[in-house]
C-alpha cells in the first residue's frame, strides 16, 4: 500500500490534474474537463465558512446547507423551530407545517447588529453554529436537531438583544418569559444568572452580567403553567453542546445495530451537566432496554410527537432482517409460471448496450435494468445472456470509472472547493447544487458488486473508485480528507436530504426513499463482497435507520405523523418542514406512490415488512389510480405496482401482469424480472420479520406453513448460516442456497432450433440423476407430453409461425426439478414489402425486414427499448419495436441507440463497389458510427455522423467503397453507437470489385417424392476464386428428421434418412476472413405437387373491435414447389373473397356484433390447398356519445369544441376537436378528474386529437376534460361524465353518486376478479341470455368458456345494487 500512495503522489506532483492508482485501473480528474456547461457543472461559489468550519470537509445536503450558499436564509428547521437569518441576527418562530416566510415571534441579537451575512462557523453530527460579524460585533447561535434550547454567544463588548415581535413579554430576573404569540406557544429567554434586562418598547438588551452566553427555550405548545415550567427549564439553559456524535456497531450474530448518540456538554454555569434533548419518533420507539429513556415533556411538530430526554446519550436499537441479490428460483412452485416465457424476455434485453449518452441517474437505472435481468439468466442457467449483459454494464461502467484526458463524458471529477465528487454527464442538480449523490452513485456501486460477483478480481482493479463513491456520499470518517462525514444522510433525523443547498423555502427534501435505500443497500452488498464490513456495516447502519424514518415519515405507518386531512397513506416528498403528495416532474398522483417504491429488487425487502401497511396502500393504490384498468399513463409504473403488490397479494399482481403484456416500461425496468420476481413472490410469501440471521445476505419468508429460508455467499468459502429460529444450513462459496432448492435438474435440447411453418422438432431431456420417475415436457400453452423411461423425448408437431418456448420438469417421488428452456424460432424473416430491395437503388430505412412469426425483435432488427417510441407521431409498424415513423422525409428511424442494428433483403444485380448516400439527421455534434454487413461481412468501415443543427433538419453524406455481391443477401445496418435518425439509403454501382469474390451457391430447391428419402445437395455453381485455401461446410438448419450426410465438407453432399416435410441446408464456405453462406431447401413429399403453406397474420386472435370498423385480414402464403394462385378468405364456412397477389389480405367492413372465427385458404398453380389455423375476433356493439360545448372551466372558447366518448371493449377512446377558427397551435392534454392526472393527447391533424384509455368495465363512470393549449392562450373544457358501454348517457357533472363494481382484467383469458364493499352474488350469461353460472365468489374461473362475450350480473347483498358487465373471454 505505501508504494502505491508513493507512486500515486509522484503522479499528482507531475499532473495535479489527473488522479489515479498506478496499479488499479481506476481514475479521476482534478480539474474541471471542458467548459462549465449543461450537464458538466459544479457549485459556482465558494462555501460560506469560518472558525471550525473552515477546517473541515463541507458538509452539504444538511438541513441547514443553504447557510453555505445565501447570505442570509429563512428555512432552517430544527425541530421544533422555524428559524431564518437576517443582517441584526436570528429570527425565531415555529411553524407547525409549511415555510418561514418572513414570520419572527423573536428576533435575537446584539445591538447594532448589521451583518451582511450569516456563516457557518462550525458544525458537529447534529448541530449547526451559525456566526453573524459587523465591525466588532460577533453574535452566534448553535442549533441542533430536536433540541428546544438556541444557545447564543456575542463579544465580550457586545449587548445581547430580543425584539418581542409577538406575544407578551414579562421579565423576572435574568429571564423573559413570552407568551400568547400568534402560534400560541410560549418562549423563555435566559440570561446568566445576576444579569438584567432594560426594556425600551419591544426590544430588552442585556450585558448578561459580564458574561457572554445565553439562551432561548421554546416551551412545549400543551404546557398549562408556563411560568412554572419556564423556571423548571433553567437548569438546562446554562448548559451547551460542545460536541454532538452518532457511533453505531453491528452485532452480527444477533443481526441488531445498536447506534448511541452522545452530547458533549459545555457547562456555563450551575451544578447541571445535561442537555435537555428532543427524541423523534423513528428514535424514541426503538429505544434499547438499556437506554436512557425520554420521560419529560413532548413537543407536537411535523414530524410527529417529540419527547425529551433529560440526558447525554441515549442508544437505539434496529433489528436487520437482511438483503438478497435477487429473491432465489422458486418460481416453478408458482403454477402459472413459464420458464420459456422467462428466457424469451431476457433474450429480449441480452444485446443492449446502453444508450450512448445518459446522465449519471439515468445511466445507473438503465444499468440496474440489465443488472437484474442478468442476475435472472444466472439463476436459469442461461449463461450466455447473463455474461453479454454484464459485458455491456463492465464496459459502461468501466468507462464512468477512469478518466483520460480530454475527456468529457463518462468521468468524474473530485472539486476541491466543495470536497465532492462529480459525475459528467451530470443531471436533475448533481453537479450545481450537489443533489442526490446517494442516488446516483447507489447504482454505480450495485454494479459493482454485481461486476465482482460474476467477475472475480474485478474490485481488485475498480474497487478503489467505488470506496470513493461511498465516502463521497456516507463517509464514515469524521477525518476523512476528502469527504464530509455522512453527507447525504442526516444521522439524527435518521434519513438523508437529496438537496445539496436545501434551496426550497420549506427547507431540505428527500423524494424517492427507495433510491436511498438502494444506495444503503449497494454499501451492504458492496462491503460484503469486497470484505470490508466497515463497509457493510455501515451499510446496514443507514439501511436499519433510514427504514425506521422512512416508515414514520413517509409511509406514517403507525399512524402518529400524518394529519387527518392530508388524504394519503404515503409522502411522496418530506421537507424539512412539510410532506406533500407532488413530485417534482408531475402532479399525477400515480406518480406519489412509484416513487416511494422503484427500484424494487432483492435490497427492497423491507417494503414488505409491515403487510398491513402494504395491504393498506395497495388498496389505495387501486382506487386512487388507474392500474386495475391497465390505464396508459407514463407516470403510472405498472410492474413496480404489481411488485409491490405481490408482497401481499401476487395472485392478483399476476393476474393484472398477464392481462397487459404491451404496456410500455417505465425507464430502468426490465419485464424479465418483474415475471421473475411476481411469481417468486407467491412460491414464497410474506418477509418473516421474526427471524433474523447471523449473515447479512439472508432472509426467510412463509406462505401458507412453508417456511424459506435463503442465503446468498458472496466468498470464495462455504458459510454456515444459523437463522433465529433454529434453522441452519452451510452455504457454498460464490452461491445461493434455500432450504427448498430442488436437487433434480437435467437438460433439455432439440434437434434443430427452426422450424418450417407446420414443421416440427424432436425434444429431448437428458439427465445424471436416479430415481427419475417421470419427465414432462412443456410449451407455451402447457404440458405437452409425458415420458417415463429414458431416453425422454417427444416431437412437437404442427408448429404454427413464431417464437415458441419449451422446457420440462424432472419428477422423482418427492419432488421435481425444471431443466433450462429453450426456443424454436417458427418462419422466415422477409422483405417488408415481400420482395427484396433493387440494388441499385433506394432503401427506405423503416421498411426493414419483417419476420412472419410476429415481431422481428433479434431476428430482422435489434432494438434497445420495448415498443415503437414514435407511436405517438403515426401509425407506421407500431407492433415492432423499431422506432420508425412516416414524415415529410419517408419511411425513417429515429431514437437510434447503441447496439441496435436493422437487416434489410437485397437483390444485387452485379457485383461491384457502390456508393451510398444516406440521409440523416442529428441534434448532436456528431454521432454514430453506423457500419454495412452482407450477410454477417463487413462491408464498410465505421461511418461517423456529422451533426445538422435540430432533429427535423436532414442533410445527406456519401460512403464510397462499399463491395456489394450480386444476388440476394442479407444487408444488416448495425449502430455501434446512436444519436441520428436514419432516412433513405440509395446506393449507386461506381466499378468493378477488381476481385473474384467468394460467393457461395447452394443450388436450386429440391423436392424429393416419397418413397424416395434421399437427395443431393450441389454447390458446384459457387464461385471460388481460391480452392486450396478454401473449407467447405454443409449442415441441416432444419427439418422432421436429422438428415444423414455423407460428406458436410465438400462441394457436393449426399443426404439420406429424409421423412415428409421441408428441410433447410445451409452451405458455408471459408477463405481466411472471408465466410459465404447460401441455403437451400429440400420438400419431402407424398405426391408430385407440394401443398401450399398458408397463414393468418392479422388480426391476432382475441382481437376486439367496435361495430362500424373496418379490419383487414393479412395472409402470409407460400408454395414450394410452384407459385400461389390465389388465396381466399372465410368467415367460418362463409366465403368473404380472394386476392391473387401479395400481399394476401381482404378488409371486413360493417361486420355485425359477434364473434367471428376467420381462415384463409391458399391455391397453388397445381390446385392443391391448404387453410390455415382459425383467428377469432369479437366484433362488440358501437357505444359513443358526442357532446358540443362552448363552455370552458378554465379559459375561453370562441367557437368551442366537440367531445366525443367511445367504448371500445375494455377501451375507451376520447376524441377531442376544437372548433375554434382563431386558435390554433398544439397540443392537448387528456384530464382526468379524480384521482387527477394529466396525459397528452395524439394529434391526428386538423385540430382533431385522441386518446384511448384504459381497461374499463361496463358501467363504469369516468369524468374527463380536454385542455387545449393553442397560441397565446389555453382553454380547458369542462368534465364530462361517461358511462362505459352506453350511448349518449352523457352529462355535466362534478361527482358519482353510484356504488362502483370493478372487474378485471378484461379481456381475460382464463379468470377474473370483482372488487367491490361487502358480499356479492355473480351470475354469467352469455350473450343470447343463458345463465351459465352462479355463485358468491368474487374470483371467478371461466377457462372452460368458449372464447367471446359474456356478461357478468354482480348483486351486492348488503343493498339493492347491481351492475352488469360486458366481459370478453380470449
Amino acid at each position: 500500500m505505501r508504494h502505491v500512495l508513493v507512486l500515486i503522489f509522484i503522479i499528482q506532483s507531475i499532473n495535479p490534474l489527473f488522479s489515479q492508482n498506478s496499479i488499479e485501473s481506476w481514475s479521476y480528474t482534478n480539474s474541471h474537463p471542458g467548459n462549465k456547461e449543461l450537464f458538466r457543472d459544479y457549485p459556482g461559489f465558494t462555501p460560506q465558512l469560518s472558525g471550525a468550519a473552515q477546517n473541515k470537509r463541507i458538509p452539504t445536503n444538511d438541513w441547514w446547507s443553504l447557510l453555505l450558499k445565501e447570505n442570509h436564509v429563512n428555512n432552517l428547521f430544527n425541530y421544533p423551530f422555524a428559524l431564518r437569518t437576517t443582517s441584526t441576527g436570528l429570527g425565531i418562530t415555529y411553524v407547525a407545517n409549511g415555510v418561514v416566510g418572513d414570520k419572527q415571534t423573536l428576533a435575537i441579537g446584539v445591538q447594532n447588529l448589521n451583518a451582511s451575512k450569516a456563516t457557518v462557523d462550525d458544525h458537529t453530527d447534529w448541530t449547526v453554529k451559525i456566526l453573524w460579524t459587523d465591525n466588532n460585533r460577533n453574535f452566534s447561535v448553535t442549533s441542533g436537531i430536536g433540541m428546544p434550547f438556541l444557545y447564543f454567544t456575542k463579544g465580550n463588548n457586545d449587548v445581547a438583544r430580543v425584539e418581542v415581535k409577538a406575544g407578551t413579554a414579562t421579565v423576572s430576573n435574568e429571564m423573559i418569559l413570552i407568551n400568547d404569540t400568534q402560534e400560541g406557544v410560549d418562549y423563555a429567554v435566559y440570561a446568566p444568572t445576576g444579569s438584567t434586562w432594560t426594556k425600551n418598547g419591544s426590544v430588552y438588551t442585556s450585558t448578561l452580567n459580564g458574561k457572554n452566553y445565553w439562551s432561548a427555550a421554546m416551551l412545549p405548545q400543551s404546557n398549562s403553567n408556563p411560568s412554572q415550567l419556564a423556571n423548571t427549564y433553567k437548569k438546562f439553559a446554562y448548559v451547551f453542546p460542545a460536541d454532538t456524535k452518532v457511533s453505531w456497531n453491528f452485532n452480527e450474530s444477533t443481526s441488531v445495530v445498536r447506534t448511541t448518540f452522545q452530547i458533549t456538554p459545555d457547562v456555563k454555569e450551575g451544578s447541571n451537566n445535561t442537555i435537555l434533548q428532543g427524541l423523534l419518533p423513528h428514535q424514541w420507539d426503538n429505544l434499547a432496554t438499556d437506554s436512557p429513556q425520554p420521560n419529560r415533556e413532548t413537543y407536537n411538530n411535523v414530524r410527529g410527537d417529540i419527547k425529551m430526554l433529560d440526558g447525554n446519550v441515549f442508544y437505539v436499537e434496529n433489528t436487520f432482517y437482511g438483503v438478497l441479490p435477487t429473491l432465489p428460483y422458486l418460481a416453478n412452485y408458482s403454477a402459472s409460471f413459464n420458464p420459456s416465457s422467462l428466457g424469451s424476455k431476457i433474450d429480449l434485453l441480452e444485446n443492449d448496450n446502453l444508450n450512448s449518452w445518459q446522465d449519471s441517474y439515468n445511466q445507473g437505472q438503465l444499468m440496474n435494468r440489465l443488472i437484474q435481468t442478468a442476475r435472472i439468466a444466472h439463476k436459469i442457467g442461461d449463461i450466455d445472456a447473463r455474461d453479454k449483459l454484464k459485458n455491456a454494464v463492465k464496459e459502461r461502467l468501466e468507462d464512468w470509472l477512469s478518466y483520460e484526458s480530454g475527456e468529457i463524458d463518462y468521468l468524474f471529477y473530485y472539486n476541491n472547493t466543495w470536497t465532492t465528487l462529480l459525475g459528467y454527464p451530470a443531471g436533475h442538480g448533481q453537479d450545481h447544487n450537489i443533489n442526490d449523490h446517494h442516488f446516483h452513485w447507489g447504482y454505480f456501486i450495485h454494479a459493482a458488486a454485481f461486476m465482482e460477483q460474476f467477475e472475480p478480481g474485478w474490485a481488485n482493479q475498480w474497487g478503489g473508485m467505488i470506496d470513493l463513491l461511498v465516502r463521497d456520499a456516507a463517509s464514515s470518517n469524521r477525518a476523512d480528507d476528502k469527504f464530509p462525514f455522512l453527507r447525504n444522510f442526516s444521522p439524527y433525523a435518521g434519513h438523508a436530504w437529496a438537496n445539496g443547498f436545501a434551496t426550497f423555502p420549506n427547507g431540505n427534501d428527500q423524494e424517492s426513499t427507495s433510491e436511498s435505500m438502494q444506495f444503503n443497500t449497494s454499501l451492504i452488498h458492496w462491503g460484503s463482497i469486497s470484505g470490508n464490513d466497515a463497509i457493510r456495516d455501515l451499510g446496514i447502519y443507514l439501511y436499519t435507520t433510514e427504514q425506521t424514518a422512512v416508515e414514520e415519515y413517509w409511509f406514517d405507518m403507525h399512524e402518529r405523523v400524518f394529519s387527518d386531512d392530508y388524504g394519503y397513506s404515503v409522502a411522496s416528498r418530506v421537507w424539512g418542514n412539510a410532506y406533500d403528495s407532488g413530485t417534482f416532474w408531475t402532479t399525477d398522483k400515480a406518480a406519489t406512490y412509484g416513487i416511494e417504491l422503484y427500484p424494487i429488487h432483492g435490497g427492497s425487502l423491507y417494503l414488505g415488512h409491515n403487510t398491513n401497511y402494504v395491504t393498506k396502500l395497495w388498496n389505495e393504490m387501486k382506487q386512487k389510480t388507474g392500474i386495475l384498468s391497465n390505464e396508459v399513463n407514463a407516470n403510472l409504473w405498472h410492474d413496480v405496482y404489481w411488485s409491490y403488490a405481490a408482497f401481499v397479494d401476487p395472485d392478483a399482481a399476476i393476474t393484472l401482469y398477464d392481462s397487459y403484456p404491451n404496456r410500455s416500461l417505465k425507464f430502468g425496468v426490465s419485464d424479465a424480472h418483474t415475471y421473475y420476481w411476481l411469481h417468486n413472490m407467491k412460491a414464497l410469501g410474506t418477509v418473516r420479520t421474526d427471524v433474523t440471521a447471523n449473515h447479512p445476505i439472508a432472509a426467510a419468508f412463509e406462505v401458507d406453513g412453508q417456511k424459506t429460508y435463503v442465503a446468498h455467499n458472496y466468498s470464495d468459502t462455504a458459510i454456515d448460516v444459523d437463522f433465529s429460529d433454529g434453522f441452519s444450513f452451510n452455504v457454498p462459496a460464490q452461491s445461493m442456497k434455500t432450504n427448498r432448492g430442488v436437487a433434480l435438474s437435467g437438460v433439455i435440447s432439440s434437434d434443430f432450433y427452426e422450424a418450417y411453418n407446420g414443421g416440427s422438432v424432436n425434444l429431448s431431456v437428458t439427465s445424471s440423476e436416479v430415481g427419475i420417475s417421470k419427465v414432462e415436457f412443456y410449451g407455451d400453452n402447457g404440458l405437452i407430453a409425458t415420458d417415463t423411461a429414458a431416453p425422454y423425448t417427444t416431437k412437437v408437431e404442427n408448429l404454427t409461425l413464431g417464437t415458441h418456448g419449451f422446457y420440462a420438469k424432472i419428477y422423482n417421488s418427492t419432488s421435481f426439478g425444471v431443466t433450462n428452456s429453450i426456443s424454436v424460432v417458427v418462419g422466415e424473416q422477409k422483405p417488408f414489402l415481400n420482395v427484396p430491395f433493387q440494388i441499385p437503388g433506394t432503401i427506405q430505412s423503416g421498411n426493414y425486414d419483417y419476420f412472419e412469426g410476429g415481431k422481428g425483435q433479434n431476428i430482422s432488427y435489434f432494438d434497445s427499448t420495448t415498443g415503437n417510441n414514435g407511436a405517438d407521431t403515426g401509425n407506421f409498424r407500431t407492433n415492432e419495436n423499431v422506432d420508425a415513423v412516416v414524415d415529410s422525409e419517408g419511411k425513417t428511424v429515429g431514437w437510434i441507440e447503441d447496439g441496435e442494428w436493422l437487416e434489410y433483403t437485397i437483390n444485387v444485380s452485379q457485383s461491384g463497389k457502390y456508393k451510398m448516400n444516406y440521409r440523416y439527421t442529428s441534434a448532436n455534434n456528431s454521432a454514430g458510427p453506423f457500419h454495412l454487413e452482407l450477410d454477417g461481412q463487413a462491408v464498410s468501415g465505421d461511418i461517423n455522423v456529422s451533426g445538422t443543427g435540430a432533429w427535423n433538419s436532414w442533410a445527406t453524406a456519401t460512403v464510397s467503397n462499399i463491395d456489394l455481391l450480386a444476388g440476394e443477401h442479407i444487408l444488416r445496418v448495425a449502430f455501434t453507437f446512436g444519436g441520428f435518425n436514419l432516412g433513405d439509403m440509395s446506393f449507386i454501382y461506381e466499378s468493378a470489385l477488381g476481385y473474384t469474390p467468394l460467393i457461395a451457391e447452394a443450388g436450386s430447391n429440391i423436392t424429393v417424392v416419397i418413397p424416395a428419402t434421399t437427395a443431393e445437395l450441389n454447390g458446384n455453381q459457387s464461385s471460388i476464386p481460391n480452392p486450396s485455401n478454401t473449407t467447405y461446410l454443409w449442415k441441416q438448419v432444419y427439418g422432421p428428421s436429422v438428415a444423414t450426410f455423407d460428406n458436410t465438407q465438400s462441394l457436393n453432399a449426399n443426404i439420406s434418412n429424409l421423412v415428409e416435410g421441408i428441410y433447410k441446408f445451409e452451405l458455408t464456405l471459408t477463405e481466411g476472413t472471408k465466410v459465404s453462406k447460401d441455403q437451400v431447401y429440400a420438400n419431402v413429399q407424398s405426391g408430385t405437387n407440394s401443398l401450399p403453406n398458408v397463414s393468418l397474420t392479422s388480426p391476432t386472435n382475441g382481437d376486439v373491435f367496435s361495430m362500424g370498423d373496418a379490419f383487414t385480414l393479412t395472409a402470409t402464403a407460400s408454395d414450394f414447389d410452384g407459385s400461389i394462385a390465389k388465396v381466399i378468405f372465410y368467415d367460418g364456412t362463409t366465403l368473404l373473397g380472394e386476392d391473387n397477389t401479395q400481399p394476401y389480405a381482404y378488409t371486413v367492413s360493417n361486420a355485425a356484433v359477434g364473434t367471428y372465427n376467420y381462415t384463409a385458404k391458399a391455391i397453388d398453380n397445381d390446385d392443391g390447398e391448404s387453410v390455415s389455423a382459425a383467428v377469432s375476433v369479437t366484433v362488440n356493439q358501437r357505444y359513443y356519445c358526442t357532446f358540443n360545448s362552448s363552455e370552458a372551466s378554465e379559459g375561453q372558447f370562441s367557437v368551442g369544441y366537440n367531445l366525443t366518448f367511445e367504448t371500445m371493449g375494455n377501451l375507451v377512446k376520447i376524441t377531442a376537436e376544437l372548433l375554434d377558427t382563431d386558435n390554433t397551435g398544439a397540443p392537448a392534454y387528456l384530464f382526468r378528474e379524480s384521482p387527477f392526472s394529466e396525459t397528452s393527447m395524439d394529434d391526428l391533424g386538423n385540430k382533431m386529437f385522441s386518446k384511448t384509455i384504459g381497461g374499463f368495465s361496463q358501467g363504469d363512470n369516468i369524468s374527463y376534460a380536454v385542455k387545449f393549449s393553442f397560441t397565446g392562450g389555453v382553454g380547458v373544457t369542462k368534465y364530462f361524465q361517461y358511462e362505459v358501454g352506453s350511448s349518449c348517457a352523457l352529462s355535466v357533472k362534478d361527482v358519482f353518486d353510484v356504488a362502483k363494481v370493478i372487474l378485471y382484467p378484461n379481456p381475460t383469458e382464463d379468470r377474473f376478479f370483482i372488487e367491490t364493499d361487502g358480499d356479492v352474488f355473480v351470475e354469467i350469461y352469455d350473450i343470447l341470455g343463458n345463465k351459465l353460472k352462479a355463485n358468491n365468489n368474487k374470483s371467478q374461473d371461466i377457462s372452460a368458456f368458449s372464447a367471446g362475450i359474456y356478461f357478468v350480473k354482480v348483486s351486492q347483498l348488503e343493498t339493492d345494487y347491481q351492475q352488469l358487465i360486458k366481459v370478453v373471454k380470449k
